[in-house]
């Protein structure tokens, strides 16, 4: 009797370890559409290389799109800071040529259109002079 209950000991055990691994595979059998868990590690992976490539190619245009704009600024003050010396230079002028002309026409009687060519042409010329000493200082 007890070598029996052995062998039915044995018997129930070896069927309950047949029908647990049989469940096992029926268990890790992959539904479909499943995607093993080592592809979407690999996809997330190309996701984000993709992605910090892009954003360093963001971050470097950026960064040259903002030198560019510093340049025009810089730019646009020192062509500022030359029209104002130029108008500051051409009042200056303009006044000094006043007093010179009105000492002479009170002696001469000279014309005021002889007065107004030299101040146009003393205003232009300085113009004409600055944009020479820019152009040779930035290009």
């Amino acid at each position: 009797m007890e070598r029996a209950t052995a062998i039915l000991k044995i018997f129930v055990f070896l069927s309950l370890l047949f029908s647990s691994v049989a469940f096992a595979q029926e268990e890790s059998s992959s539904p479909e559409g499943f995607v093993p868990a080592a592809e979407v590690a690999a996809e997330l992976n190309v996701r984000d290389s993709v992605m910090a490539a892009r954003e360093n190619s963001c971050n470097v245009e950026k960064d040259s799109l903002r030198t560019a704009v510093e340049s025009e600024q810089a730019k646009s003050a020192n062509w500022e800071k030359s029209y104002n010396t130029i108008k500051q230079d051409n009042s200056v002028c303009q006044q000094a040529l006043r007093v010179a002309i009105n000492s002479q026409t009170e002696k001469d009687g000279s014309s005021k259109k002889e007065a107004a060519m030299m101040t146009s042409s003393s205003f232009l010329g300085g113009i004409l002079l600055g944009m020479l000493l820019f152009w040779l200082i930035f290009d």
